[in-house]
């Protein structure tokens, strides 16, 4: 049994490493020429472009060793079989799962290592891919323009929208700056045509712009403007760098660029803000219905509980009278919803506390809520603060999928090596004249039926019609019983 399990093996490792090498340097080479446009002429050293496709393997790795698992047990199985060598392992008395067991104890193997490659290593180099690439955009920024587009310079302060582009040159065409830099008055620049390059030291950008007119709009009069002409301006903007910056400390990660202790603290967060949501909406309910039950509307914007502020000031009927005299003297309008929720003696005293379902001071979604009650007097305010709370609840229970999908996704992709494990060695036992067509036609079928399945799982588990938990997992489940299924019958035939 040995002799056969280290057969079995080493027949799989040269399949595998060639397969797994392959498709990583043919996904690698997609990524060269989706990038190569933002990556070329910007003047950088080889060594950061390397990094940049050093930077991209991980991702690229955590796809490919599935798939090569799939190839190389496609292609070791249909040639074991083809030479009759299943056949006579069978005639043997060796079962087929028995020669299976070798290679599914490798799959978990490889199903860890890569758990744990998908947690650690992962998200570190998605990481600082894309605090590499945001600084990169950075540098040399008239490659960033778009023609005909409006680009954000500095965020919320200066824009540009160049008719026409010259990358080589750095030259623009037909273009116009709004210029917001200034807090008193703002600026509109029309120019004909123009430049744009660093200073020497290469800290600030320069704008030598040419034939323009410039549109000067005080803020505080916006019907008042001064228009200037020129034959020649340049514009300085400072401090804008023309030097590769990498802001790892600033910059805010995504979920592909976290771990799986980050993405739990993050779904918690959507979760508390789902939860807040909704006990506000429960508050808010019980409020304007105790308000509405009372048959008048509020005096004050302070007075939202008239009877529980009467009980405390005298009779009921006094403050029935005299809406304005339950307050009692000194008591200021701003702690009244604190005084008439919470605890203490007195029959609307105790009912305020059980709307907000406590019988303590309410918290601060309790006190929230009960703010928008003493604003309520239509029904389509209620309805407006009604929906939202549900689009509050709605984006945090969105934002517990979202993180979900990525913490049970670092466990899905690897787990499929193990169910390709069973899906390839049953369908080639199967079709043993298959040979190369049958390796690469099954392996683009199970490829592309299976990362459909993802793709589709996570945007239903994105519309919060499916749990994440059976969004991610469920490819693996059909997959796998399809190959116990084909294991089963392929046992069965042999008896």
């Amino acid at each position: 049994m040995r002799t056969l399990t280290r057969y079995i093996l080493r027949l799989h490792f040269a399949p595998f490493l060639f397969a797994a090498s392959g498709l990583t340097v043919l996904l690698l080479l997609d990524q060269v020429s989706k990038r190569f446009e933002r990556l070329i002429g910007k003047g950088l050293h080889w060594s950061v472009i390397v990094e940049v496709f050093v930077y991209s393997t991980p991702f690229i790795i955590a796809q490919t060793l599935p798939m090569a698992v799939l190839i190389a047990v496609l292609y070791v199985f249909s040639r074991l079989e083809g030479d009759f060598e299943v056949t006579a392992i069978k005639a043997s008395g060796i079962p087929l799962t028995r020669v299976m067991a070798p290679l599914l104890v490798c799959a978990v193997i490889l199903a860890g290592a890569m758990t744990w490659f998908n947690n650690t290593i992962l998200p570190q180099s998605n990481h600082h891919l894309q605090v590499l690439l945001t600084g990169i955009g950075r540098k040399k920024p008239t490659f960033n323009l778009r023609e005909q587009t409006i680009n954000e310079v500095l965020p919320s302060r200066l824009y540009v929208h160049p008719g026409t582009i010259d990358q080589e040159r750095s030259e623009i065409g037909d273009v116009r700056i709004y210029d917001e830099r200034d807090g008193q008055q703002s600026h509109t620049i029309y120019a004909a045509r123009g430049k744009m390059a660093f200073e020497e030291g290469g800290e600030d950008l320069y704008f030598d712009l040419e034939d323009g007119v410039m549109q000067v709009r005080p803020n505080q009069r916006p019907y008042a403007f001064r228009r200037v002409a020129f034959e020649h301006m340049r514009l300085r903007i400072p401090d804008m760098g023309n030097a590769l910056e990498r802001d790892t400390l600033g910059a805010v990660r995504g979920d592909r660029e976290m771990n799986i202790a980050e993405m739990r603290e993050e779904a918690h967060r959507g979760f508390l803000m789902a939860d807040a949501a909704r006990a506000e909406s429960e508050t808010y309910a019980r409020a304007i219905t105790r308000q509405l039950l009372d048959f008048r509307q509020p005096v004050e914007a302070g007075s939202l509980m008239e009877t529980a502020t009467g009980a405390a000031a005298g009779p009921k009927g006094e403050a029935r009278g005299d809406p304005g005299s339950g307050m009692e003297p000194g008591t200021e309008e701003g702690s009244l919803a604190v005084d008439e929720i919470g605890s203490g003696p007195g029959g609307d005293s105790d009912s305020a506390a059980a709307a907000t379902g406590e019988d303590s001071a309410p918290d601060s979604a309790a006190l929230a809520a009960e703010s928008a009650a003493r604003r309520f007097y239509t029904a389509f305010d209620a309805a407006n603060q009604f929906e939202q709370y549900a689009d509050r609840e709605l984006t945090g229970l969105r934002r517990v999928n979202q993180f979900w999908v990525e913490i049970h996704k670092k466990g899905t992709i690897p787990a499929a090596c193990i169910v390709f494990v069973l899906i390839g060695a049953t369908i080639a036992v199967r079709f043993p004249r298959g040979g190369v067509a049958l390796v690469v036609g099954v392996s683009l079928v199970c490829f592309g039926a299976y990362y459909v399945f993802l793709i589709v799982g996570e945007d239903l588990s994105d519309r919060l019609w499916m749990s994440p938990l059976w969004a991610m997992w469920a490819p693996n489940i059909v997959f796998g019983m399809f190959g116990l299924g084909a294991l089963w019958r392929s046992t069965r035939v042999t008896r």
